[in-house]
């Protein structure tokens, strides 16, 4: 009995502490995000409602997003959740279109009938079901389905990417969980020693051969510590988490698993990885498809030493950010 109570008063605290993480990273990037905010209610004139809820739509659906990082849940209406910050946005905004709910609706219902229809036998196995989803996936990121959404002041694109976070976040925790998904974002040693050796080691292949390759070139635009580290949130929350999540926590994964080798899986999600960037100019890139291969690698190793997508989102984050900051396209 005593044992019990031990238990249960250690799964409170435990619950407690992913309570009190989840509510302090939101907090957190609730402010880091304030001064953008005034940013674009100033240059587009925003009415302070207008601007308060696309302020609050952003924090619902980073609420949504990262909720499955630390919380453990079986609830699975998730459609209505996820649609909920386009209600408080449209709302706000004056500018609620049927057809755009109905989109975004459609995103989750989707792969929530394709999945309880035909619920997936083997969890630990790539399966057709999970195929489907993929190609339901990449084809609404691909085809601009949700572009037009987000439409006041300008297209949030962030807003797109936040949501289709959030949908996959939910659907491999609870509708269909897979098991290696990794989709843990607390800190730890090993997150930190594994990105940061990854990191160092495309660095130390990419820089040169880019520069060989004609595919970048020397280019310092740094602004100071604080403008490099709000660009690495930006692009760790808007690119590399959700590009992590599928690739690595969902595709790298199974592929693991089924295969039951996770040199030939880690291969082929990084070749996959690749592909996806030859449509970036000049069509077709292949240059660029090199060089994100030899990132997917590693980015995958990241996942694999690290323990989950924290590790390769951080690498895959600091990567953008560097090019980003010291190198421009050639």
């Amino acid at each position: 009995m005593s044992q019990q109570n031990s238990s249960c008063n250690s799964d409170k605290v435990l619950r407690r502490l992913r309570s009190t993480a989840f509510f302090t990273v939101v907090a957190a990037v609730s402010f880091a995000f304030l001064p953008i905010a005034q940013i674009y209610s100033s240059r587009y004139k925003l009415t302070l409602v207008a601007a308060i809820s696309i302020y609050l739509s952003f924090l619902l659906l980073l609420g949504l997003a990262l909720a499955p990082a630390f919380f453990s849940s079986r609830f699975r209406p998730m459609a209505m959740l996820c649609c909920t910050p386009y209600l408080v946005y449209a709302i706000g905004t004056s500018s609620f279109d049927g057809i755009a709910l109905l989109k975004l609706l459609a995103v989750p219902l989707v792969l929530l009938v394709m999945y309880v229809a035909r619920p997936v036998k083997d969890l630990n196995r790539f399966s057709w079901q999970d195929l489907a989803a993929g190609v339901v996936l990449i084809t609404v990121v691909l085809s601009g389905f949700l572009r037009g959404i987000w439409r006041v002041p300008v297209h949030l694109d962030f807003m797109n990417r936040l949501f289709i976070i959030a949908v996959g976040a939910w659907t491999w925790t609870t509708v269909r969980p897979v098991p290696g998904l990794g989709y843990d974002l607390r800190l730890s040693r090993r997150v930190l020693v594994s990105a940061l050796l990854n990191f160092t080691y495309f660095a130390a292949i990419a820089i040169p051969l880019g520069l060989m390759m004609h595919f970048t070139r020397w280019n310092p635009r740094f602004r100071g510590p604080l403008a490099y580290g709000a660009d690495f949130l930006q692009i760790f929350l808007f690119i590399a988490l959700l590009e992590e999540l599928f690739f690595r926590g969902f595709l790298q994964s199974l592929l693991t698993a089924t295969w039951r080798d996770w040199r030939w899986a880690q291969l082929a999600t990084s070749c996959l990885f690749g592909l996806f960037h030859i449509l970036h100019p000049p069509f077709p890139n292949w240059r660029y498809v090199a060089l994100a291969t030899i990132a997917g690698w590693f980015y995958g190793s990241a996942f694999r030493k690290g323990g989950g997508v924290m590790a390769s989102a951080l690498v895959h984050a600091a990567v953008d950010t560097t090019w980003r900051t010291w190198f421009s396209a050639h």
